[in-house]
Formats: C-alpha cells, sequence, structure tokens
C-alpha cells in the first residue's frame, strides 16, 4: 500500500509526467502501468532488468527514461509504444535493438550512451523523423560508424558518436 502512495505523489497532473528515478526498483509498480495518461515515465537510476507487458498500456507516452538500469536485452515492449518521440536508455547493458523498433515512426531522439551496442544502423535506418542519436561509449566497429556518418548525411540527423 505504501508503494501506491509514493507512486501516486510522484504524478504530476499538470504535465502528465510520472517520475520513478532512483526509487531502487527491481520492477515497476502495477500502479505505474494503470495511469495510461502519462506522457512522461522516468525509471532512470533503478536496478530494473526488464519492463512488464503491462507496460503496453502507456499508449500516450511520448517520453521514456530507462537510464541507469541494469538492461541486458532491449524491453521488446518497448516498439508498442508507437507514440514515443524520446527514447533514453543510456547507460546500461545493452548489445542489441530491437527489429521492430522500425515502429517507432515519431521516434525523434533516441539515446543509447554506454551500452555494449557493436551494431545499429540495420536497426535505426527506418526511423525517419530521427533528428538526434546518441551512442557514444559504445564499441561501435569502424563499419558501423562510417554508416552512421552516411546516415548522418543522408537523413540530416546529428548523432552524438565521440562524446
Amino acid at each position: 500500500m505504501a508503494k501506491k502512495c509514493t507512486v501516486r505523489s510522484t504524478i504530476s497532473e499538470d504535465s502528465k509526467a510520472l517520475n520513478l528515478e532512483g526509487k531502487s526498483l527491481i520492477r515497476i509498480p502495477e500502479i505505474a502501468t494503470e495511469q495510461t495518461q502519462v506522457e512522461v515515465l522516468n525509471l532512470s537510476h533503478n536496478k530494473l532488468r526488464r519492463l512488464p507487458i503491462s507496460t503496453i498500456n502507456l499508449r500516450n507516452l511520448t517520453t521514456l527514461k530507462l537510464n541507469h538500469n541494469k538492461l541486458t536485452e532491449f524491453p521488446e515492449v518497448v516498439v508498442t509504444l508507437i507514440n514515443l518521440t524520446h527514447l533514453f536508455v543510456n547507460d546500461n547493458q545493452l548489445s542489441s535493438l530491437s527489429a521492430n523498433l522500425k515502429n517507432l515512426k515519431k521516434l525523434e531522439e533516441l539515446e543509447l550512451r554506454n551500452n555494449k551496442m557493436k551494431n545499429l544502423c540495420k536497426n535505426i535506418v527506418d526511423l525517419n523523423h530521427l533528428k538526434k542519436l546518441s551512442v557514444a561509449g559504445n564499441p561501435l566497429v569502424s563499419e558501423e560508424i562510417t554508416r552512421l556518418v552516411i546516415l548522418m548525411a543522408l537523413q540530416n540527423i546529428f548523432i552524438d558518436i565521440a562524446g
């Protein structure tokens, strides 16, 4: 019961944001995924290894912050959040992205700094609204860096490769 009160107190009515940053969560409380009006969800600085399937209920979500967690696989449920414009997954342990990332047709900003990514292009080339991509701190192979530079030139995307 106490968790429900804590979660409710972090919901900002006027901004439709839910801030659960730094709560040492290992899983998301059910009440968080019941907040279907939420547009911004900050789950940064927790201990999350995955997102529950109930995250699919957050249909209005435009910004999702998953920085500084323990994600080793890209949460497949994220690709169902078709209204996302900003996705932050910095400082995790991701080595690949979902092939279904292309479903995020409104995505404008994708931050993947400090993960374990070696290849990215095949997953981001179809993100037509992408304006900013941050991938510094990943062990990108030189061929991938070349592809990212070409992608940047062709699609007018700002890409942060070096930090």
